[in-house]
């Protein structure tokens, strides 16, 4: 019956069949900002997955919500946005943002992945975790669209499984922004500053929605119905 995807702020999806099953990207959550000298930020966490088979109406319009880019800031934490279907059928969190470093030489703390408030209860897998970074050094990584964390500061993002987006690089190097999140989901990586100018964090990409019908035989195959 078709398999539809989806990447636009909003949009419909009309029933064709008594099921469908739903996989969603949320949004990347941004890397850390910096605005202490010889400071550096952590890694933002990338967006929930969710992959699963929600009952519908033959004929309803199902409103589908793509989280979509998140700039990363130099003055505020800024988390990822939601996607979502049916407003709350199905809810891919976007991830969170790594919080805003404002000492002077310090360190930031990557932001963590999290099943919490997607759903439905059970089909939620979490974003990769943003790395920390290291003081006067390496931004931190941030983590996967729907998984893979990020491990040390400078590196690479995390590792998403297809086609979730891998996370943004942490700063190294120069004093500048963070690395952006890959898409579908990939958190951005923590920036770096030196002595002035305050640094924005990497930006999060844009989730993704993939939505096909289930036709009856099939979900009698999988024993639901």
């Amino acid at each position: 019956m078709g398999v539809l995807a989806y990447t636009a702020a909003s949009t419909d999806y009309i029933a064709k069949a008594n099921w469908c099953r739903v996989r969603m990207w949320g949004g990347g959550g941004t890397g850390a900002g910096v605005q202490g000298s010889n400071s550096t930020g952590g890694g933002g966490a990338g967006g929930q997955f969710v992959n699963a088979s929600i009952a519908v109406a033959p004929g309803t319009t199902y409103a589908v919500a793509v989280g979509q880019t998140t700039a990363g800031s130099s003055s505020a934490t800024v988390n990822g946005s939601d996607s979502t279907f049916g407003a709350t059928l199905v809810v891919a969190k976007g991830g969170t943002g790594a919080t805003l470093v404002t000492g002077a030489s310090a360190s930031g703390t990557g932001a963590a992945g999290a099943t919490t408030s997607g759903a439905p209860t059970g089909a939620v897998t979490a974003g990769g975790t943003g790395a920390d970074s290291s003081a006067n050094n390496y931004g931190g990584g941030g983590g996967g669209g729907g998984g893979g964390n990020a491990t040390s500061p400078g590196s690479t993002g995390g590792t998403a499984v297809s086609p979730g987006g891998n996370g943004g690089t942490g700063r190294t190097g120069s004093a500048g922004v963070g690395g952006a999140g890959n898409t579908y989901g990939g958190g951005g990586g923590g920036a770096r500053r030196a002595s002035s100018t305050n640094r924005a964090g990497g930006g999060g990409a844009a989730g993704y929605a993939i939505i096909d019908s289930i036709p009856p035989c099939s979900m009698l195959l999988l024993g639901v119905g």
